[in-house]
């Protein structure tokens, strides 16, 4: 076990081949640093918080560092090994640190349900030193500028490591995990987490696990709905990553009714987030609306509530005019992007959604134009 007076001193060592040697000190003390992360939960809360200032300073000063580093051409290898373990170590250590201090705060909100809320931010400055809540933004801003450089010339044949973009990353994930974050408050966070992941897909093609992890999430924690499409829908716009939109819900699509029926809670997540998304960003969604109509014919109430919703956020939203009255003609079905207005399929679903539990998220169902025979 570290006692505190240890703690101190090994660290005030770190502190002082930092002032030398620069964000290069951490590959002499990385021990130093991991030994305050293993005991974390018994040091005392000022060296936690002092250590967490410090790792701040060094990824900082590191990102400062790297742009007039990656583009001196005289670099020799050696040196850019160094310069790679150096950023590899700083970014593990700030981001194990990072996910300690939200472990605690977790318990503590846990304690915070059961006695009502009452003092939360006096047993937090207890438990942390500080309120934690207000220290995730500047640390995950930090990583996204540190991810905005061309740290790949870092590696060989400038092909960065699968594992460090799932070390950032899925620190990211795990912020969002906390029930907490969808709170007001705490939107400063969720933009930051939602920029830092927007560079991971723009730069990192941190596509395919983005996408099985949003599923993942969707299926595990209710909460994230709302906060998974505001992410999404700036990740498809601003971003332009509408790429995303669709593989997320051809995952969706693809899930038997078997699934569905065995996993409810999944299932209000998944049809929670289609209809949010449509309201959001209906335009994008509406390509990959075929996907998705195989759940009209099937046995859960929620995802075709959830379809239909979806369609009339497309009609009511992007629709209008000679489209409309495309839509009414046969040879409209054939056209790329609408083939989901059916007479038949949609009319008979809408009686049956508007007898159903839910019935009134479909209620824009009817403002849907028949396709008929003129």
């Amino acid at each position: 076990m570290i006692r505190d007076s240890q703690g101190t001193k090994v660290k005030g060592a770190f502190q002082a081949a930092f002032r030398a040697q620069g964000p290069l000190a951490m590959l002499q003390h990385f021990d130093t640093i991991y030994s305050i992360l293993h005991h974390f939960r018994s040091i005392d809360p000022g060296l936690k918080e002092d250590t967490l200032e410090f790792l701040i300073k060094v990824v900082s000063r590191h990102s400062q560092e790297l742009p007039a580093i990656l583009d001196d051409a005289t670099l020799s290898g050696s040196d850019r090994n160094a310069h790679l373990n150096a950023l590899k170590m700083n970014c593990y250590a700030l981001i194990r640190l990072l996910e300690s201090f939200e472990t605690m705060a977790s318990q503590t909100n846990l304690v915070d349900l059961d006695l009502g809320g009452k003092g939360k931010k006096a047993r937090t400055k207890a438990a942390h030193g500080f309120d934690w809540e207000e220290e995730r933004q500047p640390i995950l801003q930090l990583l996204t500028q540190l991810l905005q450089l061309d740290i790949r010339h870092l590696w060989n044949h400038s092909i960065i490591e699968e594992e460090f973009v799932s070390l950032v990353t899925g620190c990211c994930y795990r912020l969002l995990e906390n029930p907490t974050i969808n709170h007001q408050k705490n939107r400063p966070t969720r933009e930051a987490i939602t920029h830092l992941l927007g560079v991971a897909l723009t730069r990192y093609n941190h596509m395919l696990s983005a996408t099985v992890k949003i599923i993942q999430m969707l299926q595990h924690f209710e909460h994230l709905a709302p906060v998974l499409v505001a992410a999404v829908s700036l990740w498809a716009t601003d971003y332009g990553m509408k790429s995303i939109v669709g593989e997320i819900v051809r995952e969706i699509g693809q899930k038997c009714p078997q699934e569905l029926s065995r996993d409810p809670s999944g299932t209000k997540g998944f049809a929670a987030f289609l209809t949010e998304l449509a309201e959001r960003v209906p335009a994008i969604l509406m390509s990959s609306m075929c996907i998705l109509l195989d759940h009209l014919d099937g046995e859960n109430y929620m995802m075709r509530n959830a379809v239909l919703a979806a369609m009339a956020e497309m009609v009511l939203q992007v629709l209008s005019g000679d489209q409309l009255e495309a839509a009414s003609w046969p040879w409209a079905i054939e056209h790329p992007h609408l083939p989901f207005l059916q007479t038949a399929p949609l009319l008979h679903h809408q009686g049956q959604a508007d007898r159903e539990p839910g019935g009134k998220a479909v209620s824009a169902v009817p403002h849907i134009p028949v396709c008929c025979p003129p």
